[in-house]
């Protein structure tokens, strides 16, 4: 799963300037122009794409299709997987049970699991703890998943983290905890185990319950369930071929199935008070660890690139997906991206890039 970033916020467009308007409307206009060209020359159906100034939906469509076949076109309720950006999710229902007093960031994973342990290893498995698993530093191995192309072939949560039917998932200690930062969704995966063990369910109803319900994400799942299907767009390979939804047993770290409604919805929580996590959280997740150079969090990538300000989020991608979701907390400012292409990320750097010229002017 390769990483990219992007992200949002819900609200009403303040009073501005002639001026601002115009320059406001240099970003509609080349978003307008570039997107569908971009779509085109990518062989990507589809794309939606949001952008936020000053706490305010600035801009938020749908271009091209969902289902290329019966010819419907992607809106701003359209239904896409996003990949890693999953892991900002389950961060926050990490951080959720941190809050509750139920979990320790700093204790060893081993005291919340039950079903499942880190197999034998030369480390020591007590140092690795909730917070090295959130911000990529315990050790662990297993970068990202494939999925599956049906049900059937999904194993349970314990039989996933032992490897049973793909030995290269398996999860193991291969380097010293707090040594060096390693992308490792193998230690998501463990974070998902974490909470069905201490919530005591299972952590799709968990995360609906204390997440997406209370933030109003209606069309926010990690089930894929007929209700969320009906709504989805369609995946499609780099020929522009649709090809099968990627079902996971990994849900924490790639499952994640939502809109850019329910983004923006997230993204204006995540700027202001909301009834799931603190302020004080938030700060938490976004604050750069030593390890990562600066790069990352605790379930958000950190960026400095594009200009004279820092963006936090993630960015996601399974066959048939690439997104994207960014924000500038100081500006209360972003951009969210949702593709349904293998070729969606060089759709998504291409309207990163505008965006992040324009924003670099303000």
């Amino acid at each position: 799963m390769k990483q990219f970033i992007i992200m949002m916020v819900l609200g009403f467009l303040p009073i501005i300037s002639t001026a601002q308007k115009n320059t406001n409307q240099e970003l509609i206009e080349a978003l307008l122009k570039e997107t569908p060209a971009a779509l085109k020359a990518q062989n990507v159906p589809g794309a939606a794409i949001a952008i936020i100034k000053n706490g305010s939906v600035m801009f938020k469509k749908g271009f091209g299709f969902a289902d290329v076949t019966n010819q419907k076109k992607v809106s701003t309720t359209s239904g896409f997987n996003i990949g890693s950006i999953s892991k900002m999710f389950t961060a926050w229902g990490i951080m959720k049970l941190v809050e509750d007093g139920k979990v320790d960031l700093d204790a060893p994973v081993s005291k919340y699991l039950k079903r499942w342990n880190l197999p034998t290893s030369k480390y020591n498995t007590n140092k690795v703890t909730i917070r090295g698993l959130l911000s990529h530093t315990a050790g662990l191995n297993v970068h990202g998943y494939n999925g599956h192309e049906s049900k059937k072939d999904l194993t349970t949560l314990t039989e996933n983290l032992s490897g049973i039917t793909n030995v290269d998932e398996k999860v193991n200690l291969v380097r010293e905890p707090e040594s060096k930062w390693d992308y490792s969704g193998g230690g998501y995966t463990i974070l998902q185990l974490v909470i069905e063990e201490v919530s005591g369910t299972s952590f799709e109803k968990y995360m609906e319950k204390t997440i997406f319900k209370p933030l109003k994400m209606k069309n926010t799942s990690f089930t894929i369930s007929k209700r969320i299907l009906r709504k989805s767009a369609k995946a499609y390979d780099n020929k522009a071929t649709e090809i099968p939804l990627r079902l996971f047993t990994a849900k924490a770290a790639a499952g994640l199935h939502t809109t850019l409604e329910d983004l923006i919805i997230f993204a204006n929580a995540s700027f202001s008070v909301n009834p799931v996590i603190t302020r004080a959280s938030i700060l938490q997740l976004i604050q750069p660890t030593e390890l990562s150079k600066g790069n990352y969090g605790m379930g958000y990538m950190i960026m400095n690139r594009f200009g004279n300000f820092t963006l936090s989020g993630h960015g996601g991608s399974n066959e048939g997906w690439h997104s994207g979701f960014m924000l500038d907390f100081a500006s209360k400012s972003g951009i969210i991206i949702l593709t349904n292409g293998d070729n969606g990320r060089n759709v998504l750097f291409g309207s990163m890039k505008t965006w992040a010229m324009w924003h670099s002017k303000k």
